[in-house]
């Protein structure tokens, strides 16, 4: 009886033991294997300019694995302890990247599932701000950068941060003012004047902006927190009083005056007129349009524009159209003629055009300002002088 007692406790003990190896161990192996395969699939490889790139093979890209599902796996690995992601560097390298090959889709995902998991992580904060300044309004992206300067960080990134908003805002206006762009100025100053209300730079501007456009309620407005003697936001008033004189002596001029120059023959459809330019080397038909303060072309042209022609990006703006206002992307471009008249590092956006059927884009007021014409609708016409 004894020996029969003590056989089933050797089975009991041996079935005990079977399980708990079965429970444990080859689950854990399973997973090592499961991590060696993913990392011998992540990798980061120096190309030929010692520039960091990701190595995804095709099995990888068909499967969609993207370094999203290497950042999740770490993140499912460490959830359990609450403990920061082990290969956060490595991460960290591969957004960067994810951004100097403008891969802004998959560096989109990836940066919403991190952050989501590590949302007071300042570095990848930062990649998502300069995420932002490629893919959003501008001035959207810098009202991003006042936000973080809200999270706790070093002087370090507080200065960077600081940085950033001076550099994007000091040119971005600069760069819309030299070339009459006074709409998408105000719209672009609005915004940051709430976030900043004693920034002199935004208060001058969009003053600027507002007398340029003849708004003269808004413009006192503006100018409201500055004194009144101030001399910058005296001279701002003086061109509201010029554009006055101007207005007055327009209709005072004989309209029998004769214009004399060259005349730059036009294409007419309907009582629209097309003009033959050169987009830096590029030929380009654009419908004259004086009410558009920028110069524009259609998305579908500039997507056959060689990639050389594309390097100066100068953000994204609020552009109003027939149609109401959409966000459109600004390239400067290096020249812009017509015959023998050239505007210089001339701003353009590209936006959806496909109700023109006759012409690539629209010719603004930016280049317009630049000379002086007049159009003769008799003999289709454009006389410069």
């Amino acid at each position: 009886m004894n020996r029969y007692i003590s056989l089933l406790l050797v089975l009991l003990c041996a079935s005990v033991l079977l399980n708990l190896y079965l429970l444990f161990i080859i689950p854990k192996q399973h997973l090592f294997t499961q991590l060696q395969v993913l990392d011998n699939k992540v990798k980061i490889k120096q190309n030929g300019s010692s520039e960091a790139m990701l190595n995804w093979d095709l099995t990888d890209q068909l499967a969609k694995k993207t370094p999203a599902t290497l950042y999740k796996r770490s993140l499912d690995d460490n959830a359990s302890l609450n403990k920061p992601v082990n290969n956060r560097a490595e991460l960290l390298a591969q957004a960067d990247v994810l951004f100097r090959d403008k891969n802004f889709v998959a560096l989109g995902t990836f940066l919403q599932g991190y952050l989501k998991q590590y949302p007071q992580d300042i570095e990848f904060l930062l990649i998502e701000a300069k995420l932002k300044v490629e893919t959003t309004l501008l001035s959207d992206a810098i009202a991003h950068y006042y936000d973080l300067l809200r999270k706790p960080m070093t002087v370090t990134q507080q200065s960077e941060i600081e940085l950033h908003i001076k550099q994007l805002s000091k040119s971005t206006i600069q760069q819309l003012k030299s070339n009459y762009s006074w709409d998408i100025l105000a719209v672009f100053v609005e915004p940051l004047l709430q976030l900043e209300p004693s920034n002199r730079l935004y208060i001058l501007s969009l003053a600027l902006a507002y007398a340029e456009l003849f708004q003269e309620g808004l413009m006192e407005n503006v100018l409201a927190s500055l004194d009144f003697d101030d001399p910058d936001a005296q001279h701002i008033r003086k061109i509201i009083l010029s554009q006055q004189m101007i207005s007055t002596n327009e209709h005072d001029i004989d309209e029998t005056t004769t214009h004399t120059g060259l005349s730059i023959p036009l294409k007419q459809f309907g009582d629209q007129y097309v003009v033959e330019a050169i987009l830096s080397g590029n030929p380009v038909a654009l419908l004259i349009d004086t009410g558009a303060s920028v110069t524009a072309v259609s998305k579908q042209y500039f997507e056959t524009l060689d990639n050389r022609y594309k390097t100066k990006y100068l953000g994204r703006f609020s552009i109003g159209t027939a149609g109401g206002s959409i966000m459109a992307s600004m390239y400067e471009f290096q020249e812009l003629s017509i015959y023998h008249v050239s505007v210089k590092n001339l701003p353009v956006v590209i936006l959806p055009m496909q109700g023109i059927e006759n012409a690539d884009g629209l010719l603004g007021m930016n280049f317009l300002r630049e000379i002086d014409f007049k159009i003769d609708q008799r003999q289709s016409v454009m006389v410069i002088k």
